[in-house]
């Protein structure tokens, strides 16, 4: 009867164990699977910065930074693809599979229509081929929409943080009378002038957030702030010695400022790493900028300002 009764209560132990366990896979899960996202949402960006300046960069500029994001967004499939997900988020899993294979395609297809575009073909071929990816966009930022729905929760929360991550902010711009406009400004072009544009196209912080308390990033409380930050040049001109800076301001503090520099080709994407920031509990303000560079007009996408609250 002794055996019995601790059999009976061995089998109860272990029954409860399973549900920390389950929820501890999957949070490892989600954690090995967020950079992954944030790098297709930065490989998104960069094709539309790349859309917006396609007249000015020229067919070689557009090529050389479109081959980028093609070989961003297949290694981000690839990475996505090993990991092995418990198997409560076996589902979750194929649809984020989903969600960068139809990204990694319409990084393909929009390469080869904008080099087309910018080619002496008929402008019917790229206007369908560019309305297609548009459409594939679409498609995959709707699936990882679903994708994050299918995920957990507890208590009324994702049992992760996870973030948004689109390609297509606009519907119009990728429609087919957007892309009528665009190639027709493409195949009217002519011979480029210099164009200096900087941009900062991600910025990752390390440690990562946790979560979101409203617009602002929840990040742990720690001695030292780390930055990566993804820089380009969306130019048809190279940059020297382009200042790249981080400013953190929490109330009641002087300013925090760290800085360095970067050397971009027209087209090229370089990581600055920059650390030595000190965070306070409470909220604060992270500024990145790069630049202006002398000759740079727009200036729009030179810095990305980041709420956020130390915990």
């Amino acid at each position: 009867m002794a055996s019995v009764v601790i059999l009976a209560v061995n089998a109860a132990f272990s029954a409860r164990s399973q549900g920390p366990a389950r929820r501890l896979a999957e949070l490892s899960y989600l954690d090995v699977v967020r950079p992954q996202v944030e790098r297709s949402s930065g490989e998104g960006a960069d094709v539309e910065q790349i859309r917006g300046a396609a007249v000015r960069m020229g067919r070689a500029g557009v090529d050389r930074r479109l081959a980028q994001v093609e070989a961003g967004a297949a290694s981000v499939l690839q990475a996505v693809e090993a990991v092995h997900p418990p198997a409560s988020l076996r589902t979750a899993h194929s649809l984020l599979v989903a969600t960068m294979a139809i990204r990694a395609r319409a990084a393909t297809t929009v390469r080869g229509a904008l080099v087309r575009a910018l080619a002496a073909e008929a402008p019917a071929q790229p206007v369908d081929a560019l309305a297609d990816a548009g459409r594939d966009m679409a498609a995959a930022d709707r699936t990882y929409l679903v994708f994050l729905s299918s995920l957990p929760r507890r208590r009324g929360q994702p049992a992760g943080a996870m973030p948004s991550s689109t390609w297509l902010a606009d519907p119009t711009t990728w429609d087919r009378a957007g892309v009528v406009a665009l190639v027709g400004a493409l195949r009217s072009s002519a011979t480029l002038a210099p164009i200096h544009d900087l941009a900062v196209v991600v910025v990752t912080t390390d440690p990562a957030a946790v979560g979101q308390d409203g617009p602002a990033a929840v990040l742990p409380l720690v001695k030292s702030l780390r930055l990566q930050i993804v820089v380009a040049d969306v130019g048809n001109e190279a940059e020297r010695h382009a200042l790249v800076t981080a400013d953190l301001t929490v109330p009641g503090q002087p300013p925090q400022s760290v800085r360095d520099w970067a050397d971009l080709a027209p087209g090229q994407r370089q990581t600055v790493t920059l650390g030595g920031l000190r965070p306070a509990a409470g909220p604060a303000t992270l500024a990145v900028q790069i630049g202006p560079v002398t000759g740079e007009t727009i200036m729009a996408d030179n810095g990305k300002v980041i709420p956020i609250v130390f915990r």
